[in-house]
């Protein structure tokens, strides 16, 4: 069974059972977890909350940023940088 189909197991079941309170929800999806027979997935939703918990307590970084602008912005911004990083003004120094 794929992620997804178990995700959508998952959401499907707790709809069923709505309004669950957060608690019953967590009890529900241990229920569901403990029913998994494939490594696979059970690896996969490890990483997902791993990766989940730490975007809680994280700050942000730079590579947050990464895949945000185009690679022609990019390109532009690393041509501007490049034109003026080596630039002495005397008067600046004055």
């Amino acid at each position: 069974m794929k992620l997804k189909e178990v995700m959508k197991m998952l959401s499907l079941s707790i709809e069923k059972t709505k309004p669950m309170d957060i608690q019953t929800r967590k009890l529900h999806f241990i229920q569901e977890i403990l029913a998994l027979s494939n490594e696979k997935i059970m690896e996969k939703l490890e990483s997902l909350l791993k990766s989940e918990k730490h975007k809680e307590g994280k700050k942000p970084s730079v590579y947050d940023l990464l895949g945000v602008i185009t690679e022609q912005e990019a390109e532009k911004m690393k041509k501007e940088i490049e034109e003026a990083c080596e630039n002495i003004h005397e008067d600046d120094w004055k």
